[in-house]
């Protein structure tokens, strides 16, 4: 688990973000906070760097998915890692988020 003192990067690319850190309860409302404006279309948020992710951080794309689908578009998971991908299948929300190698 994280502590208090956890760091989440986040940069904008042109269809989305790519993240590093680890996404937490502590740094989960940081990003709800930059993904509050999506681009339309496709969206995309690499997750290739990101070292850890709990619940709060399936929250905030399971959120970005859905309004990223009501403009349109889609929510894509990009270069998820292994533990990532298995928080996504334990929670049973493969059909709610898009992972992509």
């Amino acid at each position: 688990m994280s502590e208090l003192g956890s760091q989440l990067e986040i940069s904008s690319t042109t269809t989305g973000w790519k993240l590093s850190g680890e996404i937490d309860a502590h740094t989960a409302p940081l990003l709800a906070t930059a993904m509050a404006d999506l681009p339309p279309g496709d969206v995309t948020v690499d997750v290739a760097a990101v070292s850890f992710m709990d619940s709060s951080g399936l929250r905030v794309l399971i959120d970005a998915a859905s309004r990223a689908r009501d403009g349109g578009g889609d929510l894509i998971i990009a270069n998820p890692t292994p533990g990532i991908s298995r928080l996504v299948e334990i929670s049973g929300l493969g059909d709610q988020l898009r992972l992509d190698d």
